[in-house]
């Protein structure tokens, strides 16, 4: 269901004003002419509600929808709500988000009436939600339906649509049960190739909303005469290659919203106060300061922001002794792009996990121990997994492997923002490296070289002013690109022009900078 096209026309034909010459307001989900019967266990919609609480949903669904749905609830519901209004204006959003969604409201939520108001629209996942909820109440201009699953790419086709079509005709149908809507309908507006007939008894006149590939052998039709049915075709509600899609009157004829409203601009839930009794103004429950910015550092362009600058700033800190501004910079981006993504569940703790042991054994690598090796190979590894890790919505029991299109969709957005991240890192710490150290200005940001003897400056009586271009010494400490150099019996700091010289080699002198040296592989 992730960014479902919007219906273009109602999905019921030609066939609407003859359906609603027929009293249907007071059908079962099984068809017959009775008030409709709610299971034992419902919560009283009847009584007066004191403490009414609104959560809105107006954007497209996905995990944080989900997150946000289950803090806002539980508040609610330690405030002592008596009700709780899902306040829906979404064109729908991810499956496995609006399922987990619809099992809260129906599980968790289950002793609480819950009421779902269409205030303009409740199509694709937004349906999935408002079928879920005990009662539905839809503004004149509200639609519901159109639900059919589709990829980032487009529709999905062959087996892997059914796979996921199969899941949410279940989940609708069981919802459809729940609160006494039709089943067959409820199913039609997941797949498209499900056509709904209504059909009468030819004795009882009872009425009944079925699956024409269910009952076609057992009615009457103008194209198939049974004098043994019972039962007659009287109109054909949804047609094959259709989904159900409907207006308000419809939504209302056909027994899913409970009654259609026409509120104000200034009072939008003056209707829900008036029908539920509700004693005090509701209180709605908007996403705090706290949850919006979660939600913007989570996004795929922000995060590849903060890749960028945390990759950036880990260079320029290896490029200058001891710990800095860059080095703390780069974990305050690291420690904020797991952190957000572990508030909305993209990121498990083990994710996060696995990317710092990563970093722990690079730093090991770069400042332990001598050369580059294992430890700096699998910390850099480590890391590449961690964060591709996180890439993938994923529960903290299953490993994070994208399974269906939805998932590899949202895998891609933000893998392609990863390596645009990376790549300009590398491009940027390449050119800062070979050219800021030639601009004055940034030449006097940098950190000048210490010299680890004593605490002689760089005066000219100082081991640098002996050495000149062309001079010749032995490596001690790795330069990466700063690192100790031995020139006689003098020990010095001294840069390669990027690359990594291990202990041991030997280097040649080709300039000074001022008071920085700098050499090459002799």
């Amino acid at each position: 269901m992730p960014d479902t096209q919007p219906a273009t026309q109602p999905t019921t034909g030609p066939a609407t004003q003859n359906v609603r010459q027929v009293k249907l307001g007071e059908m079962t989900f099984e068809g017959w002419f009775a008030p409709a019967q709610r299971p034992a266990a419902a919560p009283d919609l009847n009584k007066s509600m004191k403490n009414a609480y609104i959560i809105p949903i107006r954007e497209d669904i996905g995990i944080k929808t989900f997150r946000a749905i289950r803090r806002k609830a539980t508040r609610a519901l330690e405030a002592g709500a008596d009700i709780i209004i899902f306040d829906m204006d979404t064109w729908g959003g991810r499956v496995d988000a609006a399922m987990d969604i619809s099992r809260f409201i129906k599980v968790d939520l289950a002793d609480v009436p819950t009421v779902c108001y269409v205030r303009t629209r409740a199509v694709s996942a937004g349906a999935l939600i408002a079928l879920a909820c005990d009662e539905i109440i839809i503004t004149s201009v509200g639609t519901l339906g159109d639900s059919a699953p589709i990829s980032m790419g487009g529709e999905l086709q062959g087996v892997q649509r059914e796979k996921i079509e199969t899941v949410l005709r279940n989940e609708f149908r069981e919802s459809a049960r729940r609160n006494g809507y039709s089943s067959a309908l409820a199913q039609s507006m997941v797949s498209r190739d499900l056509e709904v007939w209504l059909i009468r008894n030819k004795q009882t006149q009872q009425l009944q909303f079925v699956l024409a590939e269910e009952w076609s052998n057992q009615v009457t039709t103008p194209d198939q005469k049974n004098a043994d049915a019972q039962w007659e075709l009287l109109q054909v509600v949804v047609t094959d290659k259709r989904l159900l899609t409907l207006d308000a009157p419809l939504a209302k004829d056909y027994g899913f919203a409970a009654a259609v409203v026409s509120p104000s601009l200034d009072e939008p839930y003056a209707p829900l106060i008036e029908r539920y009794g509700i004693a005090s103004q509701p209180t709605l429950l908007e996403d705090t300061w706290s949850e919006s910015l979660v939600e913007v550092l989570t996004s795929p362009a922000v995060s590849g922001i903060l890749v960028f600058v945390g990759l950036l700033c880990a260079y320029a800190e290896m490029q200058s002794p001891g710990f800095g501004v860059a080095g703390t910079i780069a974990i305050i981006c690291f420690a904020t792009l797991f952190g957000a993504n572990y508030l909305i569940g993209m990121a498990a703790w083990w994710e996060i996990a696995i990317f710092f042991i990563g970093v722990i054994l690079l730093a090991i690598e770069l400042f332990v121990i001598p050369g580059f090796g294992v430890a700096g190979v699998l910390g850099i590894i480590m890391m590449i997994i961690g964060i591709l890790a996180m890439l993938v919505p994923n529960a903290p029991d299953r490993l994070p492997i994208p399974t269906n299109p939805v998932d590899w969709g949202v895998f891609s957005d933000s893998l392609f923002a990863f390596c645009v991240a990376v790549v300009s890192a590398i491009v940027v710490g390449f050119a800062l490296s070979k050219y800021l150290p030639s601009v004055p200005f940034a030449r006097r940001l940098m950190l000048e070289p210490v010299v680890v003897a004593g605490d002689t400056t760089y005066a000219e009586e100082s081991p640098i002013s002996h050495i000149k271009p062309g001079d010749v010494g032995v490596v001690v400490a790795v330069c990466r690109p700063i690192g100790k150099v031995r020139f006689g019996d003098d020990l010095v700091d001294a840069y390669s022009q990027g690359e990594i010289i291990d202990a041991g080699a030997r280097v040649r002198v080709l300039r000074r900078d001022g008071n920085q040296i700098i050499v090459e592989r002799a």
